[in-house]
Parts: structure tokens; C-alpha cells; sequence
């Protein structure tokens, strides 16, 4: 997790010519990616793990690549569980098991592959219109 305000700053950076809303849904999808690296595939300094992160921007529209060396994790059964979950009442939920959920949200475009021994996730994030 100390490597946070780092990538955090790099999506900023990479992105500086994004709108203000694009990059704040990309930070926030970035934020959750790596806090379940590390609560759910125990990725740590300690372990050796290495999560790699590329950004790139175009018409105002924030690209971002998610990668970590971690066991091979396809998100598509946990978004599907997610998806499940909020089938049921509120008080009904159990806690927690909602951020994937919460980052396919964010995302306009949410791509999974496994190349050779690193998990990628492909993310798009958009201008979207204002509802009022």
C-alpha cells in the first residue's frame, strides 16, 4: 500500500490533460485495484509481488493498465457474486464484496487477461454526459 500516492500521482500525471471527473474515476478504480492485491492476493514488498500500472490519454478519455504477478484471478465470478448480492435488501447483504463491482462501474470499459504469470486488467474511463 506505500506505493499508493506513487501511482496515484503517475495516473495524475499521465493523465493531466483528462477531465477532472475521468481521472477521479480512474484514481478511485486504481485505489481499489491495489488495496484487494494486497488484502486478497497478500501482495506485499515482503512477498516480492510486483503490480505495474500503465496510463495513457486520449480525447479526454483516461486508459489504464492494471497489472500484478499474483495467482491468476479472473474477476468475471466475483462480479457475477457481486452482482447477486445487491439482488438482496440492504440488511440482508453480508458486508464487503462490492469494490470489483464498484470499479466495473467506474470503468466504461473493463477487459481481463492473463499473460503468462501477471493478471492484466484493461479499464477505460470516459467523458460520460451530466445528468441533471
Amino acid at each position: 500500500m506505500e506505493s499508493l500516492p506513487a501511482l496515484l500521482q503517475a495516473l495524475r500525471q499521465d493523465a493531466a490533460a483528462a477531465p477532472e471527473d475521468v481521472v477521479l474515476r480512474a484514481q478511485t478504480a486504481l485505489e481499489e485495484l491495489l488495496t484487494n492485491s494486497v488484502t486478497h492476493g497478500h501482495a506485499s514488498a515482503q512477498t516480492g509481488s510486483q503490480v505495474g500500472l500503465s496510463v495513457r490519454c486520449h480525447g479526454g478519455a483516461v486508459y489504464l493498465r492494471y497489472e500484478d504477478d499474483l495467482a491468476a484471478f479472473d474477476p468475471a465470478d466475483k462480479l457475477r457474486e457481486a452482482l447477486q448480492r445487491t439482488e438482496n435488501p440492504l440488511d440482508q447483504r453480508p458486508p464487503g464484496g462490492l469494490g470489483l463491482l464498484m470499479v466495473y462501474r467506474l470503468a466504461d470499459e473493463f477487459r481481463y487477461a492473463r499473460d503468462g504469470e501477471r493478471n492484466c486488467l484493461d479499464l477505460a474511463f470516459q467523458v460520460r454526459p451530466v445528468v441533471s
